[in-house]
């Protein structure tokens, strides 16, 4: 602590009104105490504190005013000599409602009378800043493990496919991935592929070749294939490409395929259905709903979760249809998802519901992305079902309606009749909770201020349940 340099000659003796003056400007709340520990008088600089019980406190011992973890705390203030260092310390006081409330004292003795004064800061707003901070923190934990389980099913899928992929840097070609099959398939060690461009692998006239298609795809977006022989390989091979964006910066995702001659051994062909046995397997047992669709939305393959939300015998009963019969809004939901992927190539988190044959609906998320299968545009959808999942906990304050974000995450799901009729209630116990606040809880004097005769001010408080509100 830090004082004056010349009090005495720059402020002078200080009157005792114009010292409680002082206090109550700079401190949320001062109290007198006397030799005995006892509080003689309180001052307030916030009118929030004023409500919470602090005026009972006069007569009151100050160490039967806190919490247990800070009665040692008090004993110190208390005796503590004129010449002993008091730094200020953290005291939690228990409130009429059962609450504690935080307060930073730095004790000052008054000489004359033998009192001291315990000047407090109040750390309400600290404690909710903390509260807030470990809300955020908690919640970033939660994003950061669906990323990773994101990435854990990424790792899989493409470690674990059947065909041969590649992951390229769109402005330079610049491999970014590999995975085993396409390593096995160009006959070079993934050090030697990634961050190598994609170009140095094909002879001069393919080479311009797969650049011109590269660069066609960059500009027009649209999916190509084409047939070409590695440099040193006479085997040729089928390479298609597909643009997709992350973050703002354009990728390529190559997928290659040995084009089949006569007397190749079989054994690239056995390798390459065992692992497609793996991928399927992964697939179908995979705790997400996976289906695959044509263009307009006509199910090619679904997994036996997309069965079970969709409350399917099997799969028959699925193929051929359209996956707009289970959507929550049917062709409404599609139509959204499908324009989303015309504009971004990918559709992530929409949320939805997920209709059941016999009735059941459950809350999911649909993510979408553009797959092709030998040439044939297919839409890739991946749908989880969220009806467990625990909300994050929100800041609770004395009118628990739904929030804005809750209700905007409605739209689509109730009728807009009902979200206004709600949006409007919570609009009512805003105003109402507010103008009782202002007026000090005086409700003629709030029905006036809201332009409201005390009888509907009264049938308001019993509709929402306030009439003991204080």
């Amino acid at each position: 602590m830090h004082s004056f340099k010349a009090p005495s000659e720059n402020i002078g003796t200080i009157e005792g009104h114009t010292a409680a003056q002082l206090l109550s400007a700079a401190a949320d709340v001062a109290l007198v105490i006397d030799q005995r520990g006892v509080i003689r008088d309180v001052s307030f600089g916030s009118s929030d504190l004023l409500k919470r019980g602090f005026q009972q406190w006069i007569g009151t011992k100050w160490i039967d005013t806190v919490a247990r973890d800070s009665r040692h705390k008090i004993t110190e203030f208390l005796s503590a000599t004129k010449e002993e260092s008091r730094e200020p310390r953290q005291v939690n006081h228990r409130l009429e409602d059962g609450t504690n409330l935080m307060v930073m004292y730095s004790v000052v003795p008054l000489e004359e009378r033998g009192h001291i004064i315990a000047v407090g800061k109040d750390l309400s707003s600290l404690e909710k800043m903390q509260q807030k901070l470990v809300n955020v923190q908690c919640a970033m934990e939660r994003d950061f493990a669906r990323l990773s389980q994101y990435e854990t099913r990424y790792r899989v899928l493409f470690q674990t496919s059947a065909e041969a992929i590649l992951i390229a840097n769109a402005d330079n070609f610049k491999v970014l991935e590999a995975n085993p099959v396409a390593c096995e398939l160009l006959d070079l060690d993934e050090r030697k592929l990634v961050s190598h461009s994609l170009l140095r692998h094909f002879k001069g006239d393919q080479k311009s070749e797969i650049e011109k298609a590269l660069n066609r795809l960059a500009d027009s977006g649209k999916s190509s294939e084409l047939e070409l022989t590695p440099d040193g390989d006479r085997v040729g091979l089928t390479v298609g490409m597909s643009l997709f964006k992350i973050e703002g910066i354009a990728h390529i995702l190559v997928r290659l395929q040995k084009v089949a001659a006569e007397g190749d051994s079989p054994k690239f062909a056995q390798a390459e259905s065992e692992q497609f046995e793996r991928l399927s397997a992964l697939v179908e047992n995979a705790p997400d709903a996976l289906v695959v669709t044509d263009k307009n939305g006509v199910i090619l393959t679904a997994n036996s979760e997309f069965l079970d939300l969709a409350q399917l015998a099997g799969a028959e009963m699925a193929n051929g249809s359209s996956l707009a019969n289970w959507l929550g809004h049917g062709t409404v939901d599609f139509s959204v998802i499908t324009s989303s992927l015309r504009e971004h190539g990918t559709v992530r988190l929409y949320r939805t519901e997920l209709r059941g044959e016999f009735g059941s609906r459950v809350d999911v998320e649909v993510s979408a992305v553009n797959v092709s299968d030998g040439g044939v545009n297919c839409l890739g959808f991946s749908i989880r079902n969220i009806s467990r999942r625990f909300s994050a906990a929100n800041d609770e304050s004395d009118v628990r309606p739904r929030t804005n974000d809750q209700l905007t995450e409605l739209i689509g799901r109730v009728p807009l009749k009902e979200l206004v009729r709600e949006s409007t209630e919570l609009i009512e116990q805003l105003c109402i909770q507010a103008a009782l606040k202002r007026t000090g809880n005086n409700r003629a004097s709030a029905a006036e201020l809201l332009g409201l005769s005390r009888q509907s001010l009264y049938v308001k408080l019993r509709l929402y349940s306030m009439e003991s509100d204080e």
